[in-house]
């Protein structure tokens, strides 16, 4: 069954372009963005190729990846600038760009286009001088996501504008409605009037700004430069626990947490409970801490705030081990480990929602090591 809706999947989405092309619009791929918009890139920064090392990993069983070191490339970043009146753009509902009639891939796909083909469009015009076209989906809610590909694209934007453009600039993109997305804006210096959520309005402005994300775990050491610069300059107290355990209530928590707990407090660990915090409450807890445990999850995009020698030991199911976690820790110089549940098999996205169970033991083990 599978299979046949993999297929099936695979298929639909090959006939989006067509589709598209009935209506007189031109879909574009990632590469064939790229090139379109090359007369208009105003910044760009290449990958770079980064070794991460092995995880160090107490016993039991282990992904191969995670046992050898290996070699990945960073995002290939950009910023674009497109004068209005010479072409023409039209900004979607989910973010997405239309110029001229090629609609650009400015993210990770633009199928969402194929939505608004038999929809009257009837939201109202906001015209501006200059726009910062944001985001292109409706997804990116998560703290995770938000931060490194929304967020980090902003800071880049920022970056290579005039500081009297920026503050006069409005931001386009489906605004998530989050309250840390509301308090990271304030630390970019973006105020309420500034956000258009493209939902409600269309935008027509005489320059357009845009940026590209092009990789979904190695991010550019250039974004996160900016984003641990912006960080930091966020004032948080010490909260004074320098060793502690991420608890999760959601998905993929730990079903044996009651005797981890147990276990951590032995060695002196604070709990942090799954409740709703500030970004800055956030980066205090993460700056203050020297030792971090717990399952994998979005409460470590907070690891940006991190002291350099940091450890953090990261608790995964058997079926789902993502490493963008593990590539961060090594760019930003914390120690990294890593513990599986029982009978590793194939990583895949579908599995992430999976609870897990580590052996009390095995941590203890890890602690005994990292700690003694």
């Amino acid at each position: 069954m599978k299979k046949i809706k993999a297929f099936l999947y695979s298929t639909a989405k090959q006939g989006i372009p067509l589709l598209a092309k009935l209506f007189g619009a031109n879909l574009l791929g990632k590469q064939a963005t790229l090139e379109k918009l090359k007369p208009y890139r105003i910044f760009s920064e290449k990958g770079e190729e980064v070794k991460i090392p092995p995880a160090r990993i107490a016993d039991g069983n282990q992904p191969e990846h995670f046992i050898n070191s290996q070699t990945e490339t960073t995002s290939f970043i950009n910023v674009y600038q497109i004068t209005g009146n010479k072409h023409r753009v039209k900004i979607y509902p989910y973010g997405g760009v239309k110029l001229n009639a090629d609609v650009l891939d400015m993210d990770f796909g633009s199928s969402l286009f194929i939505k608004t083909l038999l929809k009257k469009d009837e939201r109202p015009v906001i015209k501006c001088g200059d726009c910062i076209v944001l985001w292109s989906h409706y997804w990116g809610n998560g703290y995770y996501d938000y931060m490194y590909f929304i967020y980090a694209k902003l800071l880049r934007i920022k970056s290579v504008m005039n500081d009297d453009d920026f503050k006069q600039a409005k931001l386009a993109y489906p605004l998530v409605g989050t309250p840390f997305e509301k308090e990271l804006m304030k630390y970019a210096g973006v105020n309420d009037e500034q956000l258009i959520d493209t939902r409600q309005h269309q935008i027509q402005a005489d320059n357009y700004y845009l940026a590209t994300n092009d990789n979904w775990y190695y991010h550019n050491k250039y974004d996160l430069q900016l984003l641990k610069n912006t960080l930091s300059a966020v004032i948080a107290a010490d909260t004074g626990n320098e060793r502690i355990y991420i608890s999760r209530k959601g998905r993929r928590k730990l079903i044996n947490e009651e005797e981890v707990i147990k276990l951590l407090k032995e060695f002196d660990f604070t709990i942090i409970d799954d409740v709703p915090r500030t970004v800055a409450e956030q980066i205090a807890i993460y700056r203050s801490a020297k030792v971090i445990i717990g399952p994998h999850g979005a409460s470590y995009t907070n690891i940006i705030n991190c002291e350099p020698g940091t450890v953090l030991i990261e608790l995964f199911p058997n079926n789902y081990y993502p490493d963008y976690f593990r590539y961060l820790s090594t760019v930003f110089k914390l120690r990294y480990f890593a513990l599986f549940a029982d009978d590793i098999q194939e990583s895949h996205y579908r599995n992430l929602d999976e609870d897990l169970y580590i052996d009390p033991e095995r941590i203890k083990n890890t602690l005994d090591k990292i700690l003694n």
